[in-house]
């Protein structure tokens, strides 16, 4: 436990140490009247150890005081009335904050000078001659108020006592009211006699308690009035009166009784303040004479007095009035709160328009304002809270003294964020209800050289063309410095960036504009590279440096140079073999061009000697032979060459080539070959087309493969989600074509076993059985496996009709929508068909002239099967259907069947009977009139919504009459 005990004791010292140092205080006395200039004390000397620079006045300054800021003197400047200043207040004291300056940190200072009282005052009554009256009845011990003497000194030297002549019937007495003034009473000592003495003049003297007191007298007239035998009596000698300060005039105080026992007017009573009560008390209070109610005549203000001390009296209306009877009343203010807080903000740095400055600089803690808060009113009326709002947390405030705050900074400051601060200082009581002060003050950041300046680049580029006179603009650079005033302001300086010696540029201060102090050669100097410097004109001064690259613009101002041959005088030399034929290269011209880029790009011409049987490479320069040439002995062929930059314009060099002939065999190496002198860009040229080729023909295949994956997965899923299209039923009519192939649960290409005995030739051979259904749903067709043989043998047929072993009459198959007689002879007839229900006469493969004929079908054997394209068409007129048994036996065919146009019913469409007994009639009328003509397939399908009719049809032996052209019409279902 004690150890706990002490660490709170330590931390107990520490805060009082703490609070010590922050309300550091420093008290002086001086006495009132001193004579100016007067110093009262010195600053500094009370201040001895701390680390001050200067002193300054932060509080609301007193004309009469001066704080010296260099040594903090405390200087007089005027003579200074205690009574002016705190009245008869006990104490007087001035209070005054002085910062202590060190640099950018603030102190604060409290500096109390108390106003010692001097005794310059004598007391002085109202008047120098006063009257009384008293009643020669009056009883012993009756007192007379008398008006008090008024010293306006203070303390010990304000009016102490009272002295009274020389007296045989009345003595004095010194009293003190409640608000402290001390008057006096004559008290009777001894009866009075009228017929005696009926005036008694006596003299009132009143003293200070100064050294040497000082006095003032007055002089009394007691004037002794004839006996009446009763004076008016008041219940009670002594009144005490509660009054809020806020009563409005008229409000009722006291309602005072008295009694007189004599009758008449002997004791009639009337009321009236007594001669004691002065001007102030008849200013603010009322009393009625007759009633005795004493009201609020004014406004009272507590802060000003709290109570007020009133002697009332009360008289007869006798023709000899008795004497008065007095009684007091004590009228004591309550306080409320009618005063709101009183704030005011001095600055410890203050700006021209009133408002506080503190640096960014500043660290935490600084003290930046005062702010002095006061409240009229008392109790918890008079005590306030401030606080402090619109910081941001950079400011806050610190309780100083008693009803002094400091605002002070709670960190670091940056001017570049937050420049400007508008605070609001907030007073309130504590009050029922609370009053609220707000007083609103700014805070100005001033600026601290805190930031250097700052590029908009690392590095800048420019660019001047080379011999360019001097003072050239070349670019402009551009630093920003986010601080104002000196600290903000930027110069530039332009160093070569290896020596940091002065450039052979110029840069302007304020704008940054680069200029050229001289010419440049691009072929000396293509690039200079420089360091810019921004400095600031702060203290300390900052800087920030970037790198400017100036590039020396080529311009064409270099000929070319022929430096191979070597020239003399213009022209050169060179041996060239007699013999030498075409692609001989004689020699080769080099050229040197001092500019750069398309400037030195060089191109070689023949401006002579083209025709002589040379030619040159306008991109190598090399002199070779174009064809063939005999020259005399004597003979000296010669070119001139000259050589063309691509500047603007372009530069020209010329050389003169002197050839002399030898007998010497010219060398196979120096030939040249057609590869050798093909253009090399034709090699790129090419080589880059063919890339571009190869990688689309890599996209283009890239997205086919992508999307034939993609269309047979489609179709993979789709077969698996469907049956086989020769398994799938088709009912509805798609370019009059009916399909043969109904819907089927098994296989419909299974062979059967045929019944009876099959002959060759026989047309009941290549005829399907075909069973119409007899419970309403689609007749069930049976064919042959596809590309295999039944079990029965079928000798005599061949894959195509009427090549076997006997000739086969000619066929009538459904073709489209019409019947087409066939002859099954013709060997170069094709067995397949479009597909697109066209006659026989405009299917493609039904062409019998020219190749056609000429196409041999002795090499196929069996039956010709049909492929599911011929199946799902209806069967071609040149395809074979095998035949297929019922289990029965029994063989039918479906009466709804197709049929040849009809010349009475052309129309397209259906025909419908009217009964099942018509239809056949009809179908055995066409088969007898075409039986001798020709043989025929004719298979189909019944659709099931043409099927309610027939379910009851008797199957009948298909006929091998050919339908006649002239039917009544096609069937129903065609």
């Amino acid at each position: 436990m004690e150890v706990p005990l002490i660490a709170a004791l330590l931390l107990l010292l520490l805060c009082a140490r703490r609070a010590v140092s922050e309300q550091r205080a420093v008290r002086f006395e001086m006495r009132e009247e001193l004579r100016p200039p007067a110093r009262i004390g010195s600053l500094s000397n009370a201040t001895a150890g701390a680390r001050t620079t200067s002193f300054r006045l932060v509080s609301a300054a007193l004309p009469f005081l001066r704080v010296s800021e260099s040594d903090g003197a405390l200087m007089l400047t005027e003579r200074v009335d205690r009574e002016a200043l705190c009245k008869r207040s006990a104490r007087c004291v001035l209070a005054l904050d002085v910062a202590l300056v060190s640099g950018e940190r603030f102190e604060l200072l409290r500096v109390e000078v108390e106003v010692l009282d001097v005794n310059d005052h004598a007391p002085a009554f109202p008047s120098a001659e006063l009257a009384l009256e008293v009643s020669e009845a009056a009883p012993l011990g009756t007192r007379l108020p008398v008006d008090p003497a008024h010293d306006p000194d203070s303390g010990t030297n304000s009016v102490q006592s009272y002295r009274l002549s020389a007296s045989g019937h009345f003595a004095v007495e010194t009293v003190t009211r409640v608000d402290g003034v001390r008057y006096a009473e004559l008290v009777l000592v001894r009866p009075l006699d009228r017929e005696m003495q009926d005036v008694h003049v006596l003299q009132l003297e009143a003293a200070d308690g100064g050294r040497p007191p000082r006095t003032g007298s007055t002089n009394l007239t007691v004037r002794v009035l004839d006996s009446n035998d009763n004076s008016p009596a008041f219940e009670r000698p002594l009144y005490t009166v509660e009054l809020p300060e806020d009563a409005v005039p008229g409000h009722l105080l006291l309602q005072l009784h008295a009694t007189d026992p004599d009758q008449g007017p002997n004791g009639q009573v009337v009321f009236d303040f007594s001669k004691q009560a002065g001007t102030e008390v008849r200013r603010l209070f009322r009393l009625d004479r007759r009633s005795g109610r004493m009201t609020l005549g004014s406004t009272v203000d507590f802060e000003e007095q709290v109570a007020y001390e009133i002697d009332v009296q009360a008289a007869d209306l006798g023709a000899i009035p008795a004497p008065p009877t007095t009684c007091k009343v004590i009228v004591r203010l309550q306080d409320v709160n009618d005063n709101r807080p009183e704030v005011s903000v001095a600055p410890v740095a203050p700006a021209p328009d009133g408002a506080a400055r503190v640096s960014e600089g500043a660290g935490p803690d600084a003290l930046v304002a005062v702010v002095t808060i006061s409240d009229r009113d008392s109790g918890d009326n008079g005590r306030v809270a401030c606080t402090l709002q619109g910081a941001h947390g950079h400011f806050r405030l610190r309780r100083a003294y008693e009803g002094s705050y400091a605002i002070v900074t709670v960190g670091g400051l940056d001017r570049e964020k937050i420049a400007q601060y508008n605070l609001s200082v907030v007073a309130e009581d504590f009050g029922s209800p609370p009053l609220r002060t707000v007083v609103q003050y700014t805070i100005k950041v001033t600026d601290v050289n805190d930031n250097a300046p700052v590029f908009g680049a690392k590095a800048y580029e420019g660019f001047i063309e080379e011999n360019q006179l001097p003072g050239t603009y070349i670019t402009t650079v551009v630093a920003s410095d986010p601080d104002i005033g000196l600290n903000g302001e930027v110069t530039y300086d332009l160093l070569d960036s290896d020596t940091d010696a002065p450039s052979r540029f110029a840069i302007m201060n304020q704008a940054g504009h680069v200029y050229a102090l001289q010419s440049f050669n691009h072929e000396v100097t293509p690039r200079l590279e420089l360091r810019v410097q921004a400095s600031d004109r702060g203290w300390p001064q900052l800087k920030s440096s970037a790198v400017l690259v100036v590039n020396v613009v080529d311009q064409n101002d270099n000929a070319p140079a022929v430096t191979q041959p070597v020239l003399q005088n213009g022209s050169a030399e060179v041996l060239l073999p007699r013999d030498a034929g075409p692609g001989y290269v004689v020699t080769r011209i080099k050229a040197r061009d001092a500019d750069s880029g398309s400037n030195a790009q060089l191109t070689y011409r023949l401006a002579e000697g083209a025709d002589s049987g040379f030619s040159i490479d306008q991109d190598t320069g090399e002199i070779y032979m174009s064809r063939k040439v005999s020259y005399d002995m004597d003979e000296e062929p010669r070119v001139t060459v000259t050589v063309n930059d691509n500047g603007i314009p372009s530069l020209t060099s010329t050389a003169t080539i002197r050839f002399a002939l030898t007998e010497s065999a010219p060398s196979n190496d120096n030939y040249y070959s057609d590869g050798e002198r093909e253009d090399p860009g034709r090699w790129a040229a090419f080589i880059l087309v063919f890339t571009l080729t190869g990688s689309s023909v890599l996209l283009l295949a890239g997205v086919s493969a992508y999307f034939f994956c993609t269309r047979k997965k489609s179709r993979k899923r789709a077969a698996a989600e469907t049956t086989d299209p020769a398994d799938r039923p088709y009912t509805e009519k798609e370019n009059n074509v009916v399909s043969l192939i109904s819907n089927q649960t098994a296989n419909v290409f299974d062979s059967h076993t045929l019944t009876g005995r099959v002959t060759t030739g026989s047309a009941e051979m290549i005829h399907n059985s075909v069973e119409a259904s007899s419970d309403g749903v689609e007749a069930t067709i049976l064919y042959k496996s596809k590309y295999r043989t039944g079990v029965g043998q079928m000798d005599g047929y061949s894959t195509l009709p009427g090549y076997g072993k006997e000739s086969t009459r000619p066929v009538t198959v459904w073709k489209g929508n019409s019947m087409v007689t066939v002859a099954a002879r013709d060997p170069h007839i094709s067995g397949k068909d479009s597909g697109k229900g066209d006659s026989d006469i405009n299917d493609s493969d039904s062409d019998i002239s020219g190749e056609g004929a000429k196409k041999d079908y002795s090499s196929y054997k069996g039956l010709w099967a049909c492929t599911s394209e011929c199946r799902i068409l209806g069967h071609s007129d040149r395809c074979w259907s095998p035949s297929a048994a019922r289990p029965s036996g029994a063989r039918h065919l479906s009466t709804f069947s197709r049929a040849a146009p009809s010349p009475l019913n052309s129309r397209q469409g259906p025909v419908y009977y009217e009964s099942q007994t018509s239809r056949t009639a009809a179908l055995q009328s066409v088969a007898e009139s075409r039986q001798s003509q020709c043989d025929y397939i004719h298979i189909c399908s019944p659709q099931p919504q043409r099927r309610k009719d027939s379910e009851e049809m008797e199957a009948f032996t298909h006929s091998t009459k050919p339908i006649p052209a002239n039917s009544p019409g096609r069937f129903a279902d065609a």
